[in-house]
Formats: structure tokens, C-alpha cells, sequence
């Protein structure tokens, strides 16, 4: 009789050491974070979503970048990115798009406070995060230096 209870002790105290593990590595890899979404195309998207999660809806470049979704709750790995693009007057036009990769979240730094998504022209999707108010990524900056060039050149043949 002695023995059944310490067994059935001992099971109950693994089994509470390895929830209690578990739930300490789901907690480590769940972050909550402000998202900002930059749309480099000249399209309004609507529900841009990570992993079925709705984050916003930005407008076309260059009037993107906006907060459009706060305490979002994410997890390392590969995420699946979609929206809609925009027809005239803002409605839905068109069916649901994924983005052309699978863009991973890695391990998110601890001192993560945003996310930014970057979403391209070519349908790519890039991830990144600061702890302050995201600015454009490496290649939003080349997109953006085209689009000044070309409004530059349209402004100076008037």
C-alpha cells in the first residue's frame, strides 16, 4: 500500500514537473508585439493576415507603415502570410493572396517591443523587428528611392 502511494506521488510530481516545463517553453516562444505593415506596391491590401491572425489593411505605398494591429501574440517558425488586394474604391477585388515565401519568424529578440511586415511587389514577405517605431527595410529603401526618382522626374516635366 505504501508503495502505491508513492508512486502514484512520484508520477503526479513528474507530471507537474513536466507541465509546468512545457508551459515555460510554450511561454518562451509566444511574444506579444505591435505590427506595422509596409505595402510596397501601389495597391491598397486588405486583411493582411499572419497565420489566419487579421493585422490590418495598409494602403499603397508610400502611404503605408501604419500601426494597424497592437499586442499581437506570435511564435518562432515559418508563417503563412495572405491578404487581398484592393479594387477601385477599396473593395475586395480579387481572391485570397499568399505570399510567394514562407517567411519565418526566427527566434524573436527579448527586446522586441514591434514587427514589421514588409510585403514587396513581387509578393515576398520579410519580417523584422525593433524596439522602437519600425523605418523601412533594406529593400523598402531602394523602393523608396525609385519611387522619389520617378515622382522627382514626373514634378520637374510639368
Amino acid at each position: 500500500m505504501l508503495n502505491k502511494i508513492v508512486s502514484r506521488r512520484t508520477l503526479l510530481a513528474g507530471a507537474a514537473l513536466w507541465l509546468m516545463g512545457t508551459s515555460s517553453t510554450m511561454a518562451q516562444s509566444d511574444k506579444v508585439l505591435d505590427v506595422y505593415i509596409f505595402n510596397y506596391s501601389d495597391q491598397t491590401l486588405l486583411d493582411v493576415s499572419v497565420n489566419q491572425v487579421r493585422m490590418g489593411s495598409p494602403g499603397p505605398y508610400p502611404y503605408s507603415g501604419r500601426r494597424n494591429k497592437v499586442g499581437a501574440r506570435f511564435n518562432d517558425g515559418p508563417q503563412t502570410v495572405t491578404w487581398r488586394v484592393a479594387g477601385t474604391g477599396g473593395q475586395e477585388s480579387g481572391p485570397i493572396v499568399r505570399s510567394s515565401n514562407t517567411p519565418t519568424m526566427g527566434e524573436i529578440p527579448s527586446d522586441a517591443r514591434n514587427l514589421s511586415i514588409h510585403i514587396y511587389p513581387d509578393f515576398t514577405v520579410e519580417f523584422n523587428f525593433s524596439r522602437r517605431v519600425p523605418v523601412l527595410s533594406k529593400r523598402g529603401e531602394a523602393i523608396d528611392a525609385d519611387y522619389r526618382r520617378r515622382k522627382a522626374a514626373q514634378s520637374g516635366a510639368s
